[in-house]
């Protein structure tokens, strides 16, 4: 019998635990792509996303936006693109996404209801790839990504919101895939883009152990599998009391006063850099609906969000953007009326998401028959 001897055996462990950081740093195996979606469990229809921590196990859901991989293997879009199948990805915010709405009730699915057709006789599939939080720089990095899945079209929600120039989503976006956003912002000369707060992963963060969180998140998403093959639950609705008609006196956009929008200095650059990189992949952009306010300082602002100098600003300056380079898209800004808004100025009723459906599918079956002949 080998005597065992406690000090040695612990060395030992120790330089093989150091050894599997090491090699799990400098040769990452793709655990994303480990999967019992699609498999064990359905697809999700859209990606899992949860804003409050405490309701994880009710909606049997958790973000894991670090893993792209992990995120969208989940994702009924990874699934082999079938032949008669024309597909159209959703990118976007939370209005995209479908805060409030069950999955069928978003844009996806209500495009996906009207049953449309290419003119090859393909049916037109919408996938909603939309990941909450409004931010440009985010829906680029997953246009990135989705085009491993063979789109056929790119639908992009847009707001001014979102082309703000906002350090605070760096940690969250942009650090756990910077070398792949310093080569975007590279390829596409990206130059308003803010990366002075940006983080290049070490050795140490790429390890088992700086890469903890992420591995968990990825191992709890696929426990969260079973909940939502049972009951379909992907968001815990919570209700929301109606908007407020009435407007502040306030008239400053983010405590940007009127006049100093500077919208020269916004995100623009990403959204042409969205339009390069489709490439031959049409893309499709829409200025989402607000909310209009017909309530008390109306005159002053449009809602909570938007005082009416400053989105009129944008109006101007976007369209005459797009003019400039030649680049179509849908202003849908005021198409929808009040009472389609469900818990903030972009969040929209099913009934609001299905008008909104409805308007956009003539413009979709147009350019799936230019795609795909006539």
């Amino acid at each position: 019998m080998t005597d065992i001897h406690p000090v040695r055996l612990l060395v030992k462990s120790l330089i093989l635990y150091g050894i599997a950081n090491l090699v799990f740093a400098y040769f990452p195996p793709p655990l994303g792509r480990l999967t019992l979606y699609n498999w064990l469990w359905h697809g999700r229809e859209r990606v899992p996303y949860e804003r409050e921590v405490d309701y994880y196990s009710i909606a049997h859901t958790i973000p894991v936006f670090e893993d792209m991989d992990a995120m969208y293997e989940s994702h009924v879009l990874s699934q082999p693109k079938l032949a008669d199948e024309f597909r159209v990805f959703l990118v976007g915010d939370s209005s995209a996404w479908g805060f409030q709405l069950l999955p069928h009730q978003t844009l996806a699915g209500q495009i996906n209801s009207l049953q449309v057709k290419t003119c090859d006789g393909r049916r037109i599939v919408a996938y909603n790839a939309a990941f909450p939080l409004p931010y440009l720089m985010k829906d680029l990095m997953l246009m990135d990504k989705l085009r491993e899945f063979e789109p056929d079209l790119f639908l992009w929600r847009i707001t001014l919101d979102a082309f703000r120039n906002r350090t605070i989503f760096t940690d969250y976006f942009l650090d756990p895939h910077s070398t792949r956003v310093m080569e975007l912002v590279e390829e596409y000369g990206i130059t308003n883009l803010d990366t002075k707060k940006l983080k290049v992963s070490t050795v140490w963060d790429r390890t088992i152990i700086g890469q903890r969180i992420r591995l968990k998140r990825m191992l709890m998403l696929q426990v969260h599998g079973m909940g939502w093959q049972a009951t379909g639950l992907d968001f815990y609705f919570k209700g929301y009391p109606p908007l407020e008609a009435d407007q502040s006196e306030d008239a400053t956009f983010f405590e940007v006063p009127r006049g100093e929008l500077d919208l020269d200095s916004q995100l623009f650059d990403v959204l042409g850099a969205g339009y390069q990189l489709a490439g031959e992949i049409p893309l499709l952009v829409i200025n989402e609906p607000i909310y209009i306010s017909t309530g008390m300082n109306k005159e002053i602002r449009y809602n909570s969000f938007y005082p009416r100098w400053a989105y009129d600003e944008y109006l101007t300056y976007l369209d005459q953007w797009m003019d400039g380079r030649d680049y179509k898209y849908v202003n849908a800004w005021n198409v929808i009326p009040p009472s389609e808004f469900t818990d903030t100025p972009f969040h929209l009723t099913p009934r609001g998401e299905e008008m909104l459906a409805r308007m956009l599918s003539p413009e979709i079956e147009k350019i799936a028959c230019a795609q795909g002949g006539q």
